[in-house]
């Protein structure tokens, strides 16, 4: 809204439920003869087809956050996703010398979390073991069923194997300690995860933050890039359609939030 204001220019703002209306979306967009299309794709892979629409329609398109497998759009601005996985299994490569078993909770099927596993595996030490629990859409109660399936299905040795857990996300992350906390006041946990030192997200989610300030059962860190990548996007956006010099490629910096700095980051105002 500020930047059509500040150019006397005309914005449309849409969201869709699903890949498949975002994509009807799109080419609406196109049908229309929009002059920059600035999108957040719901799945790369499913919008590809409405991304190649916008191309061959010669409008420019920039993505933000997440990639379109074997495309190239006009400009990119996305955080460092890789680099979450890999300052992740840094992070634990230097809490667990002798390695150890780590679960891995992943987001979706999209370019984000794959890029997240495979910086994670790339700089994990060969002694760690890990195990992926599975998919949860980022969402919260998903990842609650998730978390609690696998749980049922492993013995108490084997669950007590693990001292760590990766998650693609902090709504992931907050739905293991829902369930961590849920066991422990019901009294059901039994010392399941007696072992579980370390939780990871990502994100920077305010409840995380919150979390991270008074959690004292486990060591809990959330790597985080920010959220105003998106207004990044839209000036870019804007450069082009002045015809200005603008950045093909904007790579967003990672930054760890942990105990020690956490108040630093913490907004008790922000609405995520």
């Amino acid at each position: 809204k500020k930047v059509a204001e500040e150019n006397g220019w005309d914005y449309e703002f849409v969201v869709g439920d699903t890949a498949n209306e975002q994509s009807d979306q799109i080419i609406q967009l196109v049908e229309e003869g929009v002059d920059c299309i600035v999108m957040l794709p719901m799945d790369g892979a499913s919008l590809k087809t409405a991304a190649m629409r916008v191309q061959e329609a010669g409008i420019p398109l920039v993505i933000f956050d997440r990639e379109i497998p074997d495309f190239a759009p006009t400009a990119t601005v996305k955080g460092d996703n890789s680099g979450i996985g890999k300052m992740t299994a840094d992070i634990f490569n230097g809490m667990f010398p002798d390695g150890t078993t780590v679960l891995e909770i992943m987001g979706d099927t999209s370019t984000v979390p794959q890029q997240r596993t495979d910086g994670f595996k790339e700089v994990l030490h060969s002694n760690f073991t890990i195990e992926q629990v599975g998919f949860t859409g980022w969402q919260r109660e998903d990842t609650k069923r998730i978390f609690k399936g696998w749980i049922s299905e492993h013995s108490v040795e084997e669950i007590r194997e693990v001292e760590a857990i990766f998650t693609h996300d902090d709504e992931i992350a907050l739905g293991v300690l829902d369930v961590l906390d849920e066991y422990e006041e019901a009294g059901d946990d039994k010392g399941l995860f007696d072992n579980l030192k370390v939780i990871a997200g990502s994100a920077g989610a305010k409840e995380m933050y919150e979390r991270i300030m008074t959690e004292d059962r486990y060591e809990l860190f959330s790597l985080t890039y920010s959220a105003t990548m998106i207004k990044k996007a839209i000036r870019i956006g804007e450069k082009i359609i002045k015809g200005e010099d603008y950045e093909e490629m904007t790579i967003i910096e990672t930054v760890e939030v942990n105990k020690t700095n956490v108040e630093k980051y913490y907004d008790k105002d922000a609405p995520y």
